[in-house]
């Protein structure tokens, strides 16, 4: 090191006041130089290699803390929004969860072609009449038996209001009902509809609009797929004549003046009449039904941050039990990574926006509902990410359940409001960059 020094010195001699100002710099850089290298020579370090140049019989110091980095948390409900679940989940879990189904069928068809002809007949009887919902099997859940009733749900009013659609389930509008056992119902849910109501239907040219609900002793729940190949159809004979091959209706709606996402919305839908506890201000919830998320917000040191290598991130959760789920229940936790800038507001927006985490390879999580204590979430790779992100982005994370709408199991957990023991926080450890160090 003196030896460079002699040379740069003799390099910049003979070159005027210039010079000496070259020699200034010169030897303030290399002052700083050795000023670092004494001081990363000095430290008692424990690790790998942190300056093999300067020291290389001394090793790095990993760093590692439990930080009260949370300084912003917060739960938003109501999800799935309305249109965008794949599946319609049906309950009847009366101490807990309880939830009814709207089916729109508002094209039906008045004409057909008979069997290996081109003829169009129109359509003045029907027969064997049914509804059938394709299940997703994982969703099933208890033994029963319980009654599913379809309802005529159809009216002139505000039914968009879940208000007025629920008062339509009603004796007077009984249109077809049958009993199930979730262990022997197979794939498929089928539910006979009456044929001198769809026929009236079809002869005025009007809509049918199905509402769905469970009734009966048995502690039920299926689930049932809402969009695609899978979703929920009518079927029927447009004849009694057995000959014909039987007609398919699919989903539709049209609402004046709405647009695509709106009708959409409102072809498969749900209605709640008992659902998740909200929560309070010492609590965050993730699942339920409807479903919850959670979002956290860390103010980090810049040391940690910019100046440091992190090798392990984890956020620590104080769990406590729910009883909304069954005991049998497991939750698979995802992470979201919130990208809206600071100029976002409105965290509901700002969850709309984040970006889910396996874009990132952040590993989901399973926790079972009815437990409690210390759960250890691992946010390695989101954490590594915050020195190159921009300013204005803050460093937060969301949580969600898997299958958001399929299934209600939700997992709570102790809010920054809670006492200080119970509170999130943040377990960093990680490793000062060292000037000198090799990359």
């Amino acid at each position: 090191m003196i030896n460079r020094w002699h040379a740069l010195v003799r390099a910049t001699r003979g070159r005027g006041a210039h010079s000496a100002v070259q020699q200034s710099r010169i030897a303030l850089v290399l002052a700083l130089v050795l000023v670092a290298g004494a001081a990363a020579c000095s430290e008692s370090l424990t690790g790998g290699d942190a300056c093999p140049l300067l020291c290389p019989a001394k090793s790095t110091v990993l760093h590692d803390t439990i930080l009260d980095a949370v300084v912003f948390d917060t739960t938003v409900g109501g999800y799935p929004e309305l249109g965008l679940s794949e599946t319609l989940l049906l309950a009847n879990r009366p101490d807990t969860l309880v939830t009814r189904g709207v089916m729109r069928f508002d094209v039906l068809p008045t004409s057909f072609l008979p069997n290996k002809t081109e003829a169009v007949t129109g359509i003045t009887a029907v027969d064997s009449v049914v509804l059938v919902l394709p299940l997703d099997t994982s969703g099933w859940e208890g033994t029963g038996p319980v009654t599913v009733e379809a309802f005529d749900v159809d009216t002139t009013k505000n039914d968009s209001s879940q208000t007025v659609v629920k008062s339509l389930f009603r004796a007077d509008r009984l249109i077809g009902a049958t009993v199930i056992t979730p262990s022997t119902i197979g794939d498929t849910l089928r539910v006979p509809i009456s044929k001198t109501v769809l026929a009236a239907k079809i002869a005025a040219n009007a809509r049918l609009r199905v509402g769905l609900r469970m009734r009966g002793g048995g502690q039920v729940r299926i689930v049932a797929f809402s969009q695609g190949a899978g979703a929920p159809y009518l079927r029927f004979d447009p004849s009694t004549d057995t000959t014909y091959a039987p007609q398919t209706v699919s989903l539709s709606t049209s609402i004046e003046l709405a647009t695509a996402d709106v009708n959409q919305a409102y072809l498969i839908y749900g209605l709640l009449d008992k659902g998740s506890i909200p929560p309070d201000a010492s609590t965050l919830v993730i699942g339920g039904f409807p479903a919850y998320r959670t979002y956290l917000r860390f103010s980090l040191p810049k040391v940690i941050t910019d100046s440091s290598t992190i090798v392990r991130a984890e956020v620590l959760l104080t769990q406590r039990p729910s009883t909304f789920a069954s005991a049998k229940d497991t939750v698979v936790v995802l992470k979201s990574i919130p990208t809206a800038t600071n100029a976002v507001t409105d965290i509901r927006r700002i969850l709309d926006l984040s970006a889910d985490g396996f874009f990132a390879s952040l590993d989901s999580t399973t926790m079972v509902p009815r437990d409690s204590g210390l759960r250890v979430i691992s946010i390695l790779r989101l954490a590594r990410s915050w020195s190159s992100q921009p300013d204005d982005v803050p460093r937060a994370i969301a949580f969600r359940i898997n299958i958001e709408g399929g299934q209600p199991a939700e997992l709570r957990f102790y809010s920054r409001k809670a006492a200080a023991a119970l509170r999130p926080r943040l377990r960093i450890t990680y490793q000062p960059n060292t000037l000198g160090a090799l990359p």
